[in-house]
């Protein structure tokens, strides 16, 4: 009897030892599954990213001082971002919920800036009023791109302070 309850006792230590092994073995594959595939993703977000930030140079955060641009430059905007959300490398898809909102609003302030108004032609520059929005929406996506791909957190050392970007003296913006 002793010799049964032994064997049996030693089948139930390999039995949970096993399904212990299978179970962390499993977790542990899971886990670095997600992390490759995160990995990945971000790397790929990082460089459509980049090519956003980069196409947004023509959004400023406040005007040259040569001028507000016309109706036809924020259709030639408004079509360059398109191209990048659809093109060929498809940016928009790595586009996260709330950059895609901004994104969003951002086309919509561009559209909204390019209509006609009775009496305007293309080359009738835009209103103040839609020019705060155009170049407030591309801030703020601007500023949700860099916290996306992580750059826009504080320095793990503490010799530095993420703080925010002023405008030139003598410069007013309505914000």
């Amino acid at each position: 009897m002793a010799v049964i309850i032994g064997l049996l006792s030693g089948a139930l230590v390999v039995l949970v030892g096993a399904i212990t092994t299978y179970v962390t073995t499993r977790s542990n594959m899971l886990l670095q599954l997600e992390h490759s595939y995160d990995v990945s993703l971000r790397d790929r977000r990082l460089e459509r990213y980049q090519e956003l930030f980069h196409l947004s140079r023509s959004l400023p955060r406040y005007w040259p001082t040569d001028g507000v641009p016309s109706r036809s430059d924020l259709l030639r905007y408004r079509d360059e971002f398109h191209e990048w959300y659809f093109g060929e490398e498809a940016g928009g898809m790595y586009l996260t919920p709330k950059s895609k909102s901004l994104y969003m609003a951002m086309q919509n302030s561009l559209f909204e800036g390019a209509r006609l108004l009775p009496g305007e032609n293309q080359d009738t520059p835009i209103s103040h009023q839609a020019s705060e929005s155009i170049l407030r929406s591309a801030s703020e996506l601007r500023h949700q791109l860099a916290e996306d791909v992580g750059v826009a957190q504080p320095p793990r050392l503490r010799w530095g302070r993420v703080g925010r970007t002023d405008p030139p003296p003598g410069l007013t913006t309505t914000r």
